[in-house]
């Protein structure tokens, strides 16, 4: 979905976002039932929405979870957040500087992660938090070209599908050296690989031959995502294609594109399902 909203640009909460999408007009977290979309509010800079929430220098969002008292628990908009990718719903952040004032958009974001940190409620006792990294989809850019120039992975094929849908999966991070962007674009790169492995050299638009072969011995294909998910975000293998130049080209201009990816849609449940 294209959303109206400009990154950085204020808007009013109840008039320009829960007056056209629905959702919970108070609260961090607003999951509007019809729409392809979770609203977060973070108020970060003024301690008002959010509780202990902090931008970092890569432009990750470590945003605390729903839960004012008490232990939190994966449910509700938590459980929005954490899934969001499996249900196909964009993540947009909004910053709010002043109580009951405007609302800055920041931007769609994916969830890389989520883990539990020992924080103060607001009745000033310590319980679990639920923290989530959620990264700028911008960050998330992975090309085509550089895995086709890469030797694919030297392992089974169904060692791939069993990691592209763990990629699918959002579980808590492991504390490394690995930022939450890099590995977002890890389990992106794992859904890649098992979808170039599925199609097999052959596009799963049109089924012609891949148009040529990479330097690296790689038919060349490209990931197109069915479900967009804003182009970015953790990936399904069940909704990413492996399709020629030509037929993403089509997927995403032509006339018939929303035709074509309800085909392509079908092609890959057909294979999933084997």
């Amino acid at each position: 979905m294209h959303w109206p909203f400009v990154v950085h640009q204020s808007y009013k909460r109840r008039v320009d976002i829960h007056a056209r999408f629905g959702g919970q007009q108070q609260g961090g977290i607003s999951t509007p039932a019809d729409a392809p979309g979770i609203f977060i509010f973070t108020g970060h800079g003024a301690g008002i929405v959010g509780y202990k929430d902090q931008y970092l220098p890569d432009g990750t969002l470590r945003y605390t979870g729903q839960g004012q008292t008490g232990d939190m628990r994966m449910i509700s908009g938590n459980a929005a957040i954490r899934d969001h990718s499996a249900r196909g719903k964009d993540l947009l952040v909004f910053s709010q500087k002043a109580k009951g004032g405007t609302v800055r958009f920041d931007g769609l974001f994916a969830c890389a992660g989520w883990e539990v940190e020992r924080q103060n409620g607001l009745d000033g006792v310590e319980r679990n938090a639920i923290v989530f990294d959620l990264v700028p989809l911008q960050e998330l850019e992975l090309e085509d070209g550089q895995i086709a120039l890469e030797p694919p992975p030297q392992v089974p094929p169904e060692e791939l599908r069993a990691r592209a849908y763990a990629a699918a999966t959002n579980a808590p991070i492991t504390k490394t050296t690995s930022s939450p962007a890099a590995i977002l674009y890890q389990r992106s790169r794992a859904v890649r690989d098992w979808v170039l492995e599925r199609a097999a050299g052959e596009c799963e638009g049109c089924a012609e031959p891949a148009p040529f072969m990479t330097s690296s011995g790689r038919p060349f294909l490209e990931a197109h995502h069915i479900r967009r998910l804003s182009d970015g975000g953790p990936d399904d293998p069940r909704f990413v294609a492996g399709i020629c130049p030509n037929c993403h080209r089509r997927a995403h201009f032509s006339a018939d594109k929303d035709a074509f990816n309800a085909a392509l849609l079908g092609n890959v449940a057909v294979k999933e399902a084997r």
